[in-house]
């Protein structure tokens, strides 16, 4: 008398098969996921980081693509893909300075300064002067509240913060192919 145990090895293979082929699928869900919340941030944050609102960049869009035989990537780019001009926007130096009008109270004192001096004071200055020398449209020097450190934007939202968004979801890969081998157990 003998026992015996057999294994269908066509079978074993066409579930792995299975099995291999919901991963990806679960895989490239979650990829594209979790490039889809660094997209938002970056997209969230973009136009409060620069002041010249022209809508060409601060657009991005997430894609997934098989780089190799064996590697998928999810990738956020720019939506103007062939102009790249969303990589190239800076934000404002550490002494950035910009130009405010003065109110109606500061130019009731500037115009008493300029009388008694003959000058404006220091960090004041007139866009234009009339024929009888009096400066107008006056405006003020003032720091820049979106001083920054005058790095690209992209390496600050895209890159930067785009991998502590990566790295805070790396446990979702994990869920994804336990989601896959679940999948499978229902077939």
């Amino acid at each position: 008398m003998s026992a015996k145990v057999s294994v269908d090895l066509a079978k074993i293979s066409r579930t792995m098969d299975d099995l291999v082929s919901l991963a990806i699928e679960e895989v490239s869900t979650t990829l594209v996921d979790i490039a889809d919340d660094a997209e938002a941030n970056a997209e969230a944050k973009w136009y409060t980081q620069v002041r010249k609102k022209t809508g060409k960049t601060g657009q991005l869009r997430t894609r997934l693509r098989h780089a190799g035989a064996n590697t998928l990537e999810a990738i956020v780019e720019s939506a103007n893909e062939p102009d790249k001009t969303t990589y190239m926007v800076h934000r404002p130096g550490p002494l950035s300075m910009r130009r405010k009008k003065v109110t109606a109270s500061e130019y009731a004192e500037i115009m008493s300064f300029f009388r008694e001096n003959g000058r404006l004071p220091e960090g004041v200055h007139a866009r234009a002067v009339a024929k009888d020398g009096q400066p107008m449209a006056l405006v003020r020097d003032i720091r820049n509240p979106l001083a920054s450190d005058g790095k690209n934007l992209w390496s600050e939202l895209g890159r930067k913060e785009g991998k502590k968004i990566i790295l805070a979801r790396v446990d979702d890969m994990d869920a994804a192919m336990q989601r896959a081998a679940d999948r499978l157990r229902q077939r």
